[in-house]
């Protein structure tokens, strides 16, 4: 009897050599397996690592905590605008109420969490290393610098234009309400 690790067969038969070709087979795969799961285990690594490294480069911590202050400036003045200026209590009261709902609904814990998984679903480990190499270059630093007012310009734009555009919008509305009304009172006419 031949013992191959776990395994015992009787040594000299077809049986047993065609044994030992199934079990160097059956280690084989295994092997190349686990070799397969740890490579991909430590690509992941990896492209976790430089996700995090494209987040932190393109200053997206800051970017978002921007963000979250200027919601915070549009909610305080739309509570400015809905609540009677005598009513300090009520004003307090709503005002600590966005806080909490911002601070626990604008957590940049699970917001850097969601970005890593779509950088790592998106893009190559290469992609993210060069995303990386770029937004510390200097070039890649003064974009990021430059990016807010790039931004706060294009809203400004976009706002411009909307306010072009919305007569012409509450005009169709307009019509598109009067055509239904018209149409339901035909309907209703029609009927005997």
């Amino acid at each position: 009897m031949i013992r191959h690790g776990l395994f015992a067969f009787q040594a000299g038969g077809v049986g047993a050599a065609m044994l030992e070709i199934i079990m160097k087979k059956i280690l084989t795969v295994l092997l190349l397996s686990f070799l397969s799961v740890t490579a991909q285990a430590s690509e992941q690594a990896d492209k976790t690592a430089a996700a995090k490294e494209v987040l932190e480069a393109s200053n997206a911590k800051a970017i978002f905590s921007e963000a979250r202050r200027q919601i915070e400036g549009m909610t305080d003045q739309a509570l400015t605008q809905t609540i009677p200026a005598d009513n300090k209590a009520m004003m307090e009261r709503y005002t600590s109420r966005v806080q909490t709902i911002l601070e626990e609904g604008l957590d940049w814990g699970a917001m850097e969490e969601q970005m890593l998984a779509i950088y790592q679903r998106t893009f190559s480990l290469q992609e993210l290393r060069d995303m990386a190499e770029f937004y510390q270059s200097d070039s890649g630093r003064a974009i990021m610098k430059k990016m807010p007012q790039v931004m706060a310009e294009s809203v400004q734009i976009s706002q411009r234009q909307m306010q072009h555009v919305m007569p012409s919008l509450q005009q169709m509305f307009s019509d598109m309400e009067a055509e239904l009304a018209q149409a339901d009172a035909q309907k209703g006419a029609q009927k005997p």
